[in-house]
């Protein structure tokens, strides 16, 4: 096949990218779109969609968009299109952003664009998807966050297009944005009781024996590292990584960026407690926090936070701490601000999406929410589950 390229209008124009090949040849393209983003960087560049690819593209087939402005890239739209049985009954042609359960956020890539120019933007793919390209079911636009307008960008150009939808909430973000004070002062603003809790592990530890805190930045002898983060994981109330070659190589690659800062903390040279982060564009991403259950009274997990904060505040001179997806109650004693991801479900104006709109908005929401109704729903799915395996 050719290269795919369709007119919008006068102006613009889409470019279709389907296979690895021509997509490895995006790379400058891409990045130079990114280059001046200063949010969630390591999860925008053309780096961490090679490394989603690499592992989970599967069976499922690329579907790259780029938007021409005249001779100029101006946005890309990174798809995937999917065949998948939705609700376990009903075969579904899905095209959703590339992504996986590690992204914080799934977006477009816009460049540096003003608000005015990312709607219109959104505007071109989403008629794209209207007048040229058909095949499709279902849309799924997931973790598109909420901060700087952008769902609330995508929401009304999709109400615009008339486009059956609906929207649902993914994830709460724990965050702590305008930092320009010292550590102590952050210290100061924690809530008391995590301060005193603290305050008097450290010290029972330090009296009891030797206590270190250790930062690992960069790529030399990371595998060593790694295997003894591997070893706080085992002793921790977390299950073995599920994708730990993907998650091990995108760390590599942090550290080779420089935005690695993994931590740990030894007492007796025994690591009870270790993180990640990743530090980039003045931002701090918590990426995992784990520490040894048998030193569980001693908080040390709260104590290393408290170290790595330290060193992300005084040393790297963050401006925001995020804790990415998740409403766990203790990121809100760190991180006190929280905003949403929010997903965005749009049906195609065929027989099969008009459809899909009907059950997914009207049907499954009263199914959901009657015991006996939900009960036999899933007995059915489970048994088209076992008859399609025969």
């Amino acid at each position: 096949m050719g290269t795919e390229i369709y007119k919008i209008d006068e102006e613009f124009s889409i470019r279709v990218v389907r296979n690895l090949g021509e997509f490895g040849e995006l790379k400058n393209t891409w990045n130079s779109l990114t280059e001046n983003y200063e949010s969630y960087l390591p999860w925008l560049n053309f780096d961490w969609f090679e490394l989603c690819l690499k592992y989970f593209l599967n069976d499922n087939k690329l579907f790259i968009l780029l938007l021409y402005k005249a001779d100029s890239v101006v946005a890309i739209a990174p798809f995937v299109i999917k065949k998948e049985v939705l609700k376990g009954v009903f075969k579904t042609i899905k095209i959703e952003l590339i992504g996986n359960v590690y992204s914080p956020i799934r977006n477009f890539i816009f460049g540096d664009s003003s608000d005015e120019d990312k709607i219109v933007f959104i505007s071109k793919i989403i008629c794209y998807f209207c007048d040229v390209y058909k095949d499709w079911d279902i849309i799924e636009f997931d973790k598109i966050p909420e901060e700087n307008n952008v769902f609330d960008m995508f929401t009304h150009v999709v109400y615009r297009s008339a486009l059956k939808h609906r929207t649902c909430f993914c994830s709460g973000n724990w965050y702590l944005d305008g930092i320009t004070y010292t550590f102590d002062k952050y210290f100061e603003n924690l809530p008391r009781k995590l301060q005193k809790d603290i305050q008097y592990c450290r010290r029972r530890l330090v009296k009891m024996g030797d206590l270190r805190f250790q930062m690992k930045l960069d790529d030399n002898s990371l595998d060593h590292y790694l295997d003894i983060y591997d070893e706080v994981r085992k002793k921790s109330w977390k299950a073995p990584e599920k994708d730990k070659v993907f998650i091990r190589e995108f760390t590599k690659i942090a550290a080779e960026k420089g935005f690695l800062r993994l931590a740990f903390l030894f007492y007796e040279n025994d690591p009870i407690a270790s993180q990640k982060w990743i530090v980039c564009h003045k931002n701090a991403y918590i990426l995992d926090v784990l520490h040894d259950e048998n030193y569980r009274k001693y908080s040390p997990g709260k104590i290393l936070s408290s170290e790595i904060s330290k060193y992300v505040i005084d040393y790297d001179k963050v401006n925001e701490i995020d804790f990415m997806g998740g409403d766990d109650p203790y990121k809100k004693d760190w991180t006190p601000n929280r905003r949403e991801r929010k997903g965005i479900t749009v049906f195609n104006n065929t027989i099969r999406g008009q459809s899909l709109a009907f059950l997914m908005t009207k049907v499954l929401p009263v199914i959901e929410k009657n015991q006996y109704l939900l009960s036999a729903k899933n007995k059915i799915s489970g048994y088209l589950k076992n008859y399609r395996q025969r």
